[in-house]
Parts: structure tokens; C-alpha cells; sequence
């Protein structure tokens, strides 16, 4: 089994994220390993997919369990990369769907929602990053955009990296139910 960590950031032109965002880099990461980065800047949104994707579905033939650790990942990430693969032309919607149904995706904002009364609000990674100790990113996902269009790339790659640490830490912080509820001032 693979234990893994998924983070995406993509360029919008909105004021919300939407599937029509540009995937502008992919960080993954194996438990106990180095990040691996496909980033638009060095190619294009399509060669990071396909480097991607053909990554991803190598990982699914030669491991029996791949089991993915992101944050609001079944909300956008997974979707969002379904999407932009399929879109991209790099495999249909019906092969793609098929490959990353055999992930299992852990959302950590979905397994928190139970300890938030089933509400998102209070949820952002910033939030739950503070309420579990662990120290929040320097940039906010809003300062992607002009990142990207002044061409500052390291701090999208800083902000990403930044993101998986705190999945990590979250991911292992949460195993203890404990740990939990003190983070949300509730009783176990």
C-alpha cells in the first residue's frame, strides 16, 4: 500500500476556482518521500496532465492500494484534474473516472466536517492548519493568481510545499480522534 499526498494549484481568471481553471502545478508526494512536481510553466497545462496522469496510472498497476491524502480533494482536485484531462484530450472522461476510482481519496476537510457540526465555514486549510497547532502557510490560495501572472513561480512552489506539509502533519495528527476533538473543543 502507498500512502500518498495530493495538492493542486490552478490559475483562474474568476473570483471563485472553477473547472475551467488552468492547472498550473501538480505536487505529489509518498509518505516518507520528496515531493514531485509537474509544473505548467516548464511546458504547458497538458504535458503536466499526461505527465501526470501516465504517473498516476503506473502507480495504480504496480501498487495494489493507493490510498491519497488531500484537502477539499474530492470537492476540486480530483474533479478539477478529471476534468482538465479529459478536456486536454489525453483520455476519455469514462477511462479517466475509471482510473481514479480505483484511488482511495481521503478528504481531510470531508472527515472534519462531523466535528464542525457539517459545516464547511470554519473549515479552510488556514483554519483547521491553526486549530491543530500547525503553522499556516505564508500565502493565501488568492495569491496564486498574481503569482502566476508576474511570473513568480518559487512562491507557487512554496506555497504547494507548504500545503503538503500541512497535510501530512494534519493527516497524522488526526489519526489520534483526541487530537480531534481538542481541536474543536469537543468531547470524545
Amino acid at each position: 500500500m502507498v500512502i500518498a499526498y495530493l495538492d493542486i494549484e490552478t490559475y483562474t481568471t474568476g473570483s471563485d476556482p472553477s473547472f475551467n481553471d488552468k492547472v498550473i502545478l501538480i505536487c505529489y508526494k509518498e509518505s516518507g518521500g520528496s515531493c514531485t512536481m509537474f509544473k505548467e510553466w516548464n511546458s504547458s497545462e497538458k504535458a503536466i496532465l499526461k505527465e501526470f496522469y501516465d504517473f498516476l496510472k503506473d502507480k495504480l498497476e504496480t501498487e495494489k492500494t493507493l490510498m491519497l491524502f488531500g484537502f477539499n480533494t474530492l470537492r476540486f482536485d480530483l474533479p478539477l484534474l478529471a476534468c482538465r484531462i479529459s478536456f486536454n484530450g489525453i483520455d476519455s472522461a469514462t477511462n479517466v473516472l475509471e482510473n481514479f476510482r480505483k484511488i482511495y481519496a481521503i478528504d481531510l476537510r470531508q472527515c472534519l466536517l462531523p466535528f464542525n457540526k457539517y459545516r464547511f465555514k470554519g473549515l479552510s486549510g488556514d483554519e483547521v492548519a491553526r486549530r491543530f497547532g500547525i503553522e499556516p502557510p505564508k500565502h493565501s490560495n488568492k495569491d496564486i493568481k498574481t503569482f502566476y501572472e508576474k511570473r513568480n513561480y518559487e512562491k507557487i512552489e512554496e506555497h504547494s510545499l507548504s500545503d503538503m506539509r500541512i497535510l501530512s502533519d494534519l493527516s497524522w495528527n488526526m489519526r489520534e480522534l483526541k487530537n480531534i476533538a481538542k481541536a474543536f473543543d469537543s468531547e470524545v
